[in-house]
């Protein structure tokens, strides 16, 4: 019976567009640039922590992103329309400090969701990979071929024979210098007798 020999060793791996994958063991997989992105741009909800599973900091995210808006909603438009104009010059100063402190937590929350995905792309899968997340191997092509670096030996090996040659062939060219030196003063010692 003949069996393709590549079929046994794709038995019991994943294939991905021709690259092995090992079984993951039901967690998903993780990518730095997608938690990283997720962190810049909506970093506020806490998205980049729920893609990461840290359910934790992501509802403390959108808690105070929920928060923050319904409170800016309170002071800046429910509060005003049911109120009075008398009421709300007497109570103007309350309702700015409330628009305030909520717009600082928006900003503040922005900013932390910011900064936590602009470090997830700075450190990268290998980043990811150290904190227990499962992330995607390389591919085969960003992995050095133990071929080529033997080739490169034998090229530099070929190099230095080849510098040898040369470094043979100036030591020789110095001999044969120091004999055509050695006639010229014996031709000279003997037009000189």
């Amino acid at each position: 019976m003949n069996q393709n020999p590549n079929q046994s060793f794709n038995q019991g791996m994943n294939m991905n567009n021709g690259y092995a994958q090992q079984p993951y063991g039901g967690q998903s997989v993780k990518s730095a640039t997608t938690a990283g992105l997720l962190g810049i741009f909506l970093g506020g909800f806490g998205v980049h922590n729920f893609y990461l599973g840290d359910k934790k900091k992501g509802i403390i995210h959108c808690c105070l992103a929920g928060s923050a808006i319904l409170l800016e909603l309170i002071a800046g438009i429910v509060l005003p329309s049911v109120l009075t104009w008398r009421a709300l010059l007497t109570w103007g100063a309350i309702f700015s400090v409330l628009s305030a402190i909520s717009s600082l937590v928006i900003v503040g929350n922005s900013i932390w969701g910011l900064v936590e995905g602009i470090t997830i792309l700075t450190q990268g899968d290998a980043g990811l990979a150290q904190k227990g997340y499962n992330v995607a191997p390389q591919p085969m092509y960003n992995q050095p071929m133990n071929g080529m670096n033997n080739m490169n030996g034998m090229n530099n090996m070929n190099g230095m024979n080849n510098m040898n040659n040369m470094n043979n062939m100036d030591n020789g060219m110095n001999q044969n210098q120091g004999q055509d030196n050695q006639n010229d003063q014996n031709q000279n010692s003997d037009q000189g007798n």
